[in-house]
C-alpha cells in the first residue's frame, strides 16, 4: 500500500488491502444516518441495522490497520452516535475509549423555527479510541481566560512587571509518596522538592515567605506556564471557519483547523494518517501541512476529484485514482 495517495472505490474493499498495523492515526467522518441525500453522497439507508453493519465493517478494518500506538477518531452526531459508541466499545474494548469530544460547530441554531420542540442542535461528537494504552499523545494547551489570570495570577513583580501566582510547595501524600521531610525557613514538613532544589529556587527568588513562621510558597510566572490543557469541549473552531481559500463547496466539509488539531495531538511528523471516507480531502491537506503522510479513500468520484485538486497543490509525491464502486 503506497503512501500519499487518494483511492476512489469501495471503502471496505480498499481498507482490506492495507496491511495490519500500518496506520498511526485514523480519522473518519462517515455518513451520520441523517436519512438525507447530499449532493456528493447518499445518506439514506434501508434500516439502522444496514447502516450499523456497514459501519462495523469499516471500523473493524480501521482497528486492524492501526498500529498499537495508534488512535481512531470517529466524527458523528446525535443521529447514531450512541449506537456507534457501543460498536466501538465492542471492537476496540471499552477500556480503550479515551474521550467523547463535543465540537460546538455553531453558536446558535434555530431548530424550533418550524414549530419543533427541541433545544438548538449546535454540536457534533468525536469519539477517541486507541489500539492500546501506549498511544501517541502530544498535549495541547489553550490560553488562560482573562478571568482566570485575574483570579490566580494577581501578583505583579515590581522589578520585572511579570505576573505570577503563589502555589503550595507541600509534598502531597507525605512519606507514602516519597516526599522528603526537612526544615526550611523555620517550617518543618514534607515538601514536593528536595532541600537542595528548594534552596536554589529560594536563591533564584522563586520561593517566598510572606511572613516569618508562614509556610513558604512558590512563584509561578504566567509567562512560563503553557496554559490550560485542552478540554473535551471544543468551542473555538466553528464550521463557518472553513475559509474562502479552503472552501470547496462540498456539503459536509470540515474546517482545516479541526483536523490539524486532531492530527497534531495524536500523531508525529512522518506518521501515516488514514481517512477512509475522505470527502473533500481536509484530513489529507491537514496531514500535508503538518508533515504527515496520508491515505485517503472515498467511494465518490466527485469527492476524490475535489480532494485530488486540493492535495495536488501541496507537492504530493503520488496520487492514485481508481474508478469508484458505489456503496450499498
Amino acid at each position: 500500500m503506497k503512501e500519499n495517495q487518494i483511492i476512489c472505490g469501495n471503502t471496505i474493499k480498499k481498507l482490506q488491502k492495507i496491511p495490519d498495523n500500518k496506520i498511526d492515526l485514523v480519522y473518519l467522518d462517515p455518513p451520520f444516518f441523517t436519512e438525507r441525500n447530499f449532493e456528493s453522497f447518499d445518506d439514506k439507508w434501508d434500516s439502522l441495522d444496514q447502516y450499523l453493519n456497514f459501519m462495523i465493517d469499516v471500523l473493524s478494518q480501521c482497528h486492524r490497520v492501526l498500529k498499537k500506538t495508534g488512535s481512531l477518531y470517529l466524527h458523528c452526531d446525535m443521529h447514531a452516535s450512541h449506537y456507534l459508541k457501543i460498536e466501538l466499545d465492542k471492537i476496540f474494548g471499552r477500556k480503550k475509549f479515551q474521550n467523547e469530544v463535543v465540537w460546538k460547530r455553531h453558536n446558535a441554531h434555530n431548530d424550533t423555527k418550524q414549530g419543533s420542540k427541541m433545544f438548538g442542535r449546535i454540536h457534533d461528537t468525536i469519539f477517541h479510541f486507541t489500539k492500546s494504552n501506549s498511544f501517541t499523545w502530544n498535549t495541547m494547551y489553550d490560553p488562560y481566560p482573562e478571568e482566570y489570570i485575574k483570579k490566580y495570577y494577581k501578583y505583579v513583580e515590581p522589578e520585572t512587571d511579570r505576573r505570577y501566582a503563589l502555589g503550595d510547595v507541600s509534598g502531597p501524600g507525605g512519606a507514602s509518596k516519597g516526599n522528603p521531610r526537612y526544615s526550611f525557613l523555620g517550617i518543618t514538613r514534607y515538601y514536593r522538592f528536595s532541600k537542595k532544589r528548594m534552596m536554589q529556587m529560594y536563591r533564584d527568588g522563586k520561593i517566598v515567605q510572606r511572613a516569618k513562621g508562614t509556610v513558604p510558597l512558590q512563584k509561578r510566572y504566567l509567562d512560563e506556564m503553557p496554559g490550560i490543557m485542552l478540554q473535551d469541549i471544543w468551542n473555538d473552531i466553528k464550521s463557518v471557519q472553513v475559509t474562502k481559500k479552503e472552501d470547496t463547496g462540498y456539503s459536509t466539509q470540515k474546517p482545516l483547523k479541526l483536523l490539524e488539531r486532531i492530527i497534531q495531538i495524536s500523531s508525529n511528523e512522518k506518521d501515516l494518517v488514514l481517512d477512509p471516507m475522505c470527502g473533500s480531502g481536509t484530513t489529507l491537506v491537514a496531514s500535508q501541512n503538518l508533515g504527515r503522510k496520508f491515505i485517503g479513500i472515498d467511494s465518490s468520484k466527485e469527492a476524490c476529484q475535489i480532494a485530488r485538486k486540493r492535495v495536488k497543490e501541496r507537492s504530493i509525491s503520488e496520487i492514485e485514482m481508481i474508478e469508484p464502486v458505489l456503496l450499498p
